[in-house]
């Protein structure tokens, strides 16, 4: 009888005891999804095309160096409901977010240095390119060329998120405004 009263007695206090409550976690948000890459010049791909229709059946091509980035989150739905942001530093430890698409003019205007991306269930794809401003432009050589070691950091924002930015207003382009809205510390 002492065995089972006292069996009963531990049994209630290991029932009825809680640990210490743990630290308080970062406030997070499920809807957006965020990351950072830093390719070096050897890991941008070269051979790429980056495409622009600029007519019923015709095309404009711009062969590319490129980087694929996987996000597993890019799903068809996701494609045809969220939206997909990129930013990176044009000058690298700045802390300025410039957004993408990036255009800049070289020096002498006789060419564009081009920084876009395009996105594709499960991967967005970062593209550097050159495009001529003048006729006879010297453009250097795309496949050789160095590319500096650039941060992006890209967002992947489900639908319900991004209707939530619409109704606040906020101007998507803004690096600041996105992340001051969302008030993460996803970066």
């Amino acid at each position: 009888m002492r065995l089972l009263i006292l069996l009963m007695v531990v049994s209630l206090m290991v029932v009825g005891c809680e640990g210490p409550t743990g630290p308080a976690g970062e406030d997070g948000n499920a809807n957006v999804k965020t990351g950072t890459i830093s390719p070096t010049s050897a890991e941008w791909l070269w051979q790429g095309a980056y495409d622009f229709q600029t007519g019923t059946g015709t095309w404009t091509s711009y062969f590319t160096r490129y980087v694929n980035i996987p996000v597993a989150e890019i799903t068809p739905d996701f494609i045809s409901t969220g939206l997909v942001l990129v930013f990176f530093e044009a000058v690298p430890g700045s802390g300025e977010w410039a957004p993408l698409p990036f255009q800049f003019t070289s020096f002498g205007s006789q060419y564009n240095f081009n920084i876009v991306y395009e996105v594709e269930e499960g991967v967005i794809r970062l593209h550097y390119f050159y495009s001529i401003n003048t006729a006879g432009a010297t453009v250097p050589t795309l496949e050789t060329a160095v590319i500096p070691t650039y941060t992006f950091k890209y967002m992947v924002i489900e639908g319900t998120e991004l209707q939530a930015m619409a109704a606040s207003e906020i101007d998507i382009s803004d690096h600041d405004r996105i992340t001051e809205y969302l008030a993460s510390p996803l970066f």
